[in-house]
């Protein structure tokens, strides 16, 4: 499959009551951008044929912002006006499925860690096996609050049942769902009509699609991932802030790997639009904001703070520089 005959579809409608705060959810930012702009960049590495935001708290903010950053006209926009679930939120965009590619991926707005090379992964999984559903999945000691993943005694997975209507023998299971999807577009239409509210939270959810799969002799082909934080979603803002700090931490690792050296990386700073080139040396308690740009052997001084600064190739910045701020 062609990722060029695929179409996104991004959650982003909810309110995000655990955070505590006026702001929607998807906007609070995460390494100096949006939340909801973490999948969007990701999903257009994959070159898709669209990407759709299902927007609903806060609407007008969260399309004004994510324009803003990537261009208008460049997203989609759906209106979830009340959250009824999951499956209701995709149900809202149905127009932008209709007259587009065969295959639908899925993604969270609030997911900020989810690499490229995991969903390659999955997209090819799901075209080797031929199923109607791909799907990622992850394993947690304590999976309290999560979706199970229920598996036959084959290891086939049949349904995924969520948290509060799971029994005592669902409860232990330790596999857990990620949300992130791809689905056969005509059967994911097809599905989203059968998808009823009748649950422990009187919602429709968007996970009966797995089930009602099985139920049509359909495949549904999950990847376990091995890294449960890529695929954790930001609920309040200790999640946050946890996340931030791995995303900032992985980060700095590929820079390291790619020849750039950092003198006590955890002291150090970088917004997701700074830019650095080989060869860069880094002193320690620096941060870098907006669009920073280091050029190839540029050194830093310990202490200093830039923003949307260009630091030309070999240059030498004192310790303690500021730029930027004024």
């Amino acid at each position: 499959m062609s990722t060029h005959d695929l179409n996104v579809l991004i959650l982003a409608a909810g309110k995000g009551t655990r955070m505590r705060s006026q702001l929607a959810k998807v906007l609070h930012p995460l390494g100096g951008i949006p939340l909801a702009a973490h999948p969007i960049h990701l999903s257009q590495s994959l070159s898709p044929k669209r990407i759709v935001l299902i927007i609903g708290h806060q609407a007008e903010a969260v399309q004004e912002q994510l324009d803003a950053r990537f261009g208008q006209g460049t997203l989609r926009y759906a209106l979830q006006a009340e959250q009824r679930g999951t499956a209701h939120a995709v149900q809202c965009a149905q127009e932008h499925l209709i007259d587009g590619p065969s295959e639908v991926l899925l993604l969270c707005g609030d997911v900020p860690l989810l690499s490229e090379e995991t969903l390659r992964e999955m997209i090819q999984r799901k075209e080797q096996t031929q199923a109607a559903i791909g799907m990622i999945t992850f394993e947690v000691e304590d999976p309290t609050g999560y979706g199970r993943i229920v598996r036959d005694e084959h290891g086939k997975v049949q349904k995924i049942q969520e948290h509060k209507d799971c029994n005592t023998t669902e409860r232990k299971i330790k596999e857990c769902n990620a949300a992130i999807y791809l689905v056969e577009r005509d059967f994911l239409l097809g599905a989203l009509d059968k998808i009823d509210d009748q649950n422990a939270q009187g919602e429709f959810y968007l996970t009966d699609i797995v089930s009602l799969a099985v139920q049509q002799g359909r495949h549904v082909e999950a990847l376990i991932v091995k890294d449960a934080i890529e695929v954790m979603g930001v609920n309040d803002r200790a999640q946050l802030s946890f996340l931030e700090q791995e995303w900032l931490h992985r980060r700095q690792q590929h820079l390291m790997k790619q020849g750039v050296t950092m003198h006590l990386p955890d002291t150090i700073w970088m917004d997701y639009d700074v830019s650095v080139e080989s060869d860069v040396e880094i002193g320690p308690h620096c941060a870098f904001y907006g669009k920073t740009s280091l050029g190839e052997g540029a050194h830093v001084g310990a202490g200093s703070y830039l923003k949307d600064t260009t630091i030309p190739a070999n240059t030498t910045v004192p310790a303690r520089t500021t730029r930027g701020f004024e």
